[in-house]
């Protein structure tokens, strides 16, 4: 394992290529292509591990991301987030360059798009399935009528719809996601149904981890684009998507103080390396991640009664167990599991797996 002095993010790597290979064999069972979200671990080595299972087509949050992936080695690459028209310069070059899907949900953004593309592009209208962050709703086929029409006769071509269903971060049980899925997939299988006769070859696209890892009806899916999988975290196990065996990685952090008469350690591990993302107990209470024992060939499961009740720039306040705290000190190096592993991932900026060797990730 790598030497640690400081806050490191550490990979299981047999546990990553695990959850990238169960995604693929799903994907192949129910008939979808699998295009994987890469905002997560933004690393070039991990797209590797994509490659070597069978992807052939990846998932990204921005031009640059795009710019970064193909760079190495990726021909085909969906832009899911809503096209920004000042990037159109290098979204012009990165269309001669790659296979590049584009996000579109304005007749306004059209039309400044048919002004300056300069090469053909596909795209999908991103549909708002439920989750309320950005898309054309699923029942306006008023405004999607108005998108397709304001790109006749342009480069645009329409290739399908596609969905984020975030609302199912939000559910409380494997259950509650598949009802969520069922719903959503209804909604798109609708419009499918009114949009086919114009558009017959026209996809859909679902991605978010919770439905593709528990849901088993993609019945008129043509691609799952999930992402966080790839590493998975204390958000997906809480709701029951995941194991905390299944979870690849862990920030190792120093500990820099022991305070026993309060049960409390400080350890070298602020938002600036976890984020800010937290889950609530049972009981009511906050905490931003689990604690866990390293060990060399990985770490332990969740310490009962250990986690991160706060959090500061640069520390962390450990909540530990009374038999845990007497034998800690300082100079210690203890992991925490992540509650939002594409937060962690970005916060620290590199990876190491746990045999040392350091992953590259996309410049910031």
């Amino acid at each position: 394992m790598v030497e640690i002095v400081r806050p490191t993010l550490l990979l299981n790597r047999r546990i990553c290529e695990g959850n990238i290979r169960k995604m693929f064999s799903k994907a192949q069972k129910h008939h979808v292509q699998l295009i994987p979200h890469f905002k997560t671990h933004q690393s070039s080595k991990v797209g590797e591990w994509f490659m070597e299972a069978g992807v052939t087509a990846i998932t990204v949050t921005s031009v640059k991301m795009a710019e970064y992936f193909a760079q190495n080695g990726w021909k085909g690459i969906t832009i899911a987030f809503p096209v920004n028209i000042l990037e159109v310069k290098e979204i012009n070059s990165l269309a001669t360059q790659v296979a590049l899907k584009i996000f579109i949900n304005s007749k306004a953004t059209t039309m400044s798009l048919k002004e300056h593309i300069k090469a053909d592009i596909k795209f999908y209208i991103e549909i708002d399935t439920g989750d309320g962050r950005s898309g054309v709703a699923a029942d306006d086929y008023v405004q999607i009528s108005d998108i397709l029409e304001s790109t006749r006769n342009s480069r645009l071509q329409f290739y399908g719809f596609y969905s984020h269903p975030g609302q199912t971060y939000a559910a409380t049980s494997p259950e509650e996601v598949k009802e969520i899925s069922a719903g959503v997939l209804n909604k798109l299988k609708a419009l499918k149904r009114h949009f086919k006769e114009e558009f017959p070859e026209l996809k859909i696209g679902l991605g978010d981890t919770p439905s593709c890892s528990l849901a088993e009806d993609f019945e008129g899916v043509d691609s799952i684009h999930p992402g966080n999988f790839v590493y998975y975290d204390l958000v997906q196990q809480n709701i029951g998507v995941n194991s905390f065996e299944e979870i690849a990685i862990s920030l190792a952090v120093p500990v820099v103080a022991v305070h026993p008469e309060r049960n409390e350690a400080i350890v070298h591990s602020g938002w600036v390396h976890q984020g800010k993302d937290s889950l609530n107990s049972t009981a009511g209470n906050v905490h931003y991640g689990l604690v866990v024992e390293l060990q060399q060939n990985g770490w332990s499961a969740p310490i009962p009664g250990a986690k991160v009740i706060k959090l500061s720039q640069e520390h962390g306040v450990l909540s530990l167990p009374e038999e845990m705290i007497h034998r800690l000190k300082i100079g210690d190096i203890v992991g925490i599991l992540p509650v939002h592993a594409c937060a962690t991932a970005v916060m620290m900026g590199e990876i190491y797996t746990l045999e040392g060797e350091r992953l590259e990730m996309m410049p910031r």
